[in-house]
């Protein structure tokens, strides 16, 4: 009976698969309520993990939602008809998120892991099941932090905070600081089988001082090599990492969650227009790993300089001017740094940030890089074209611009 029971489950499972093979076939603008196979599949998932009033309303009866926010995931909310009174505590409304990023596949148990984590620790928002191909989250009404409010004082100081908690959890996941060089290689492996990866590409003319103006995949794979041989002799202390704390990855809720404990959340933030009076949500922990929490800190600023928030080809810009200055970087350690040692009256504070600051600046460039791989591959590999090839080509301008940073970090330890 054991037995086919676990049969049973294993079908169940393999009759989940094939969502993102339908979603690719799905023009981005269609209304998902008018594809009458994705309702099913949908109200299918639904009914079998949520359970109750899940079961008692029809595929044509529940109401989909396209998301936006995903550059490498398809989301869109699942919901009830408003008429519906949940039966046993089961949710009104679910957030359904289909893995298109060939790198979520490869991470998928560490990112389940992650995930479930969060969750049990309030963290995150409450997981209702993992699927064949994605997974069903609790939907919080939000917004994403714009790119423009990374740089508000107390909005930097509350993600400061909320990223020492993350540092400082004990997630049980390969412990070695090995995740960005694998992971970049596995990368350029891949694009070796692509069209692209037998391309050269032209950086941009203002990148190419001293620096080669056109680079392949074998240039990429030297530069590489080059990478892990100076964050091997980075002091930066390994931890847990988010490695991809940009702004579409921060929410600022409606509401509060009902999962998320407010002692777990950083204190209120307000905005200069006073308009930002919520909680901070971490979220998408999909490249998350152990890491040199460098990382983290050079990734989040240089976030600072890119902007996801235009409709216009290739859906982002770039201001280098807006690259956090010492006195918000030092305004964010000093947060994360009384945060981490639950004190405000930490001796040598000043010192100690700045400590923090010369500790992330070698990563600069490997952030750049990373995602400069990252882009190509997703160039190959995903249904819609988001100016993928473009931003490949700026950050690995950006990365040769910074290069200088690895190599300082080099000499310092002759």
């Amino acid at each position: 009976m054991h037995n086919d029971h676990m049969q049973s489950s294993l079908v169940a499972s393999a009759d989940f698969g094939g969502m993102k093979q339908l979603l690719s076939e799905i023009d981005p603008d269609t209304d998902l309520n008018s594809v009458i196979e994705l309702k099913e599949r949908v109200h299918k998932i639904c009914s079998n993990f949520l359970g109750g009033a899940w079961k008692h309303y029809s595929a044509e009866e529940i109401k989909l939602k396209r998301m936006n926010g995903g550059m490498s995931n398809i989301l869109f909310i699942c919901s009830l008809p408003n008429k519906c009174q949940p039966i046993r505590g089961e949710p009104h409304t679910v957030l359904i998120r289909i893995y298109f990023n060939p790198e979520t596949e490869t991470h998928l148990v560490a990112e389940s892991v992650i995930f479930t984590l969060l969750s049990e620790r309030h963290l995150g928002p409450k997981l209702y099941g993992i699927f064949s191909g994605g997974r069903i989250e609790e939907f919080i009404p939000s917004r994403t932090i714009r790119c423009t409010e990374l740089s508000v004082k107390s909005v930097s100081e509350a993600i400061a905070k909320q990223l020492a908690q993350i540092h400082q959890l004990d997630v049980p996941i390969w412990k070695e600081p090995d995740y960005l060089c694998n992971t970049m290689e596995r990368w350029l492996t891949r694009l070796n089988d692509y069209p692209i990866g037998q391309t050269s590409f032209k950086l941009p003319q203002h990148c190419t001082n001293g620096i080669p103006e056109l680079i392949d995949c074998d240039g990429l794979a030297k530069e590489l090599r080059f990478i892990k041989r100076c964050i091997a002799m980075s002091e930066s202390p390994v931890v847990f990492c988010h490695n991809d704390l940009q702004e579409g990855n921060i929410l600022v809720p409606n509401d509060f969650s009902s999962n998320i404990h407010s002692s777990s959340l950083p204190v209120e933030v307000t905005n200069s227009n006073g308009i930002l009076n919520s909680r901070l949500i971490f979220i998408d922990f999909e490249y998350a790993s152990y890491n040199y929490r460098a990382f983290d800190f050079a990734n989040h600023f240089v976030e600072f300089i890119f902007s996801y928030d235009t409709s216009r080809i290739p859906f982002y810009t770039v201001s280098e001017d807006l690259f956090p200055t010492i006195s918000q970087q030092l305004i964010f350690f000093e947060a994360y740094l009384k945060e981490l040692h639950h004190d405000n009256t930490i001796s040598d504070l000043d010192k100690k940030a700045r400590e923090l600051i010369k500790e992330t600046l070698p990563f600069i460039p490997v952030c750049h890089f990373f995602w400069a791989v990252w882009a190509l591959l997703q160039f190959e590999n995903f249904p819609v074209e988001l100016g993928y090839k473009d931003f490949a080509v700026d950050r690995l301008g950006l990365y040769y611009r910074n290069r200088y940073r690895l190599e300082e970090l080099l000499d310092s330890t002759k």
